[in-house]
């Protein structure tokens, strides 16, 4: 088996146990960049709660460029880090306007994507995970965001290379993951490292996907979450 038809059937085991994604759409790609920046070393429902409190107050992003430091890190601290992410935004906000000319980044969708990144990656504190995240999530670009989760997997997967760093393994899995499948294998790959193939104590007793991984230590796993039980 080839590793795209792998990668298929992963993903179809992986919709069985925990459900198909929501169909794509498409969303503001400043509201993207700015809540994947909220997301950094923090959990989803940290930073999402973060997100809705700063879009609660600031109905333009405008609003939040005009408020100083100080009141920024006080709306989204449940997020962490609130004096860093407030300096951060309203850094990168800033950069976008004297760029665009307002806060919009409507003109990436006219650059390739190598170009989009480059101008993403280019913004302070915008790193790999965070501009692939503005170019699938706020333009459907096939580009393949990897976090912790997604960098575990599919090494234990050996869908990528067990001494890879985590900058090969995004423009690696963006090449060998069908386009088609890469928003998919995005929030699949999430949820099976949340759920199940966790980080300390992977869960390989249980894991649907057992027979097609490759990690060096899933027999002593699955015997360990066996014993446990």
């Amino acid at each position: 088996m080839n590793t795209q038809d792998r990668i298929r059937k992963i993903l179809g085991l992986l919709d069985k146990a925990y459900g198909a994604p929501a169909s794509f759409a498409k969303d503001d790609p400043v509201d993207v960049l700015i809540r994947t920046v909220l997301s950094q070393n923090t959990t989803d429902k940290n930073s999402l709660k973060a997100f809705a409190e700063m879009k609660k107050v600031f109905k333009r992003w405008d609003g939040a460029l005009a408020a100083g430091t100080r009141r920024i890190a006080g709306i989204i601290k449940h997020a962490g880090l609130a004096n860093i992410k407030a300096a951060r935004i309203k850094d990168i906000l800033a950069e976008i306007k004297r760029r665009e000319g307002k806060i919009i980044l409507a003109r990436l969708a006219g650059l390739d994507v190598e170009s989009a990144l480059g101008y993403l990656e280019s913004l302070k504190g915008v790193g790999p995970k965070t501009a692939a995240c503005v170019l699938l999530f706020g333009f459907g670009r096939p580009v393949m965001p990897v976090d912790t989760h997604i960098f575990r997997v599919a090494k234990r997967l050996g869908l990528i290379d067990r001494k890879a760093g985590i900058g090969e393994a995004h423009e690696a899995l963006t090449n060998i993951v069908p386009k088609h499948l890469i928003y998919g294998f995005h929030l699949g790959i999430i949820e099976h490292g949340r759920r199940t193939c966790k980080s300390q104590t992977p869960r390989c007793g249980v894991c649907v996907v057992y027979g097609l991984c490759r990690f060096g230590k899933k027999e002593y796993f699955k015997s360990r979450y066996i014993n446990d039980t």
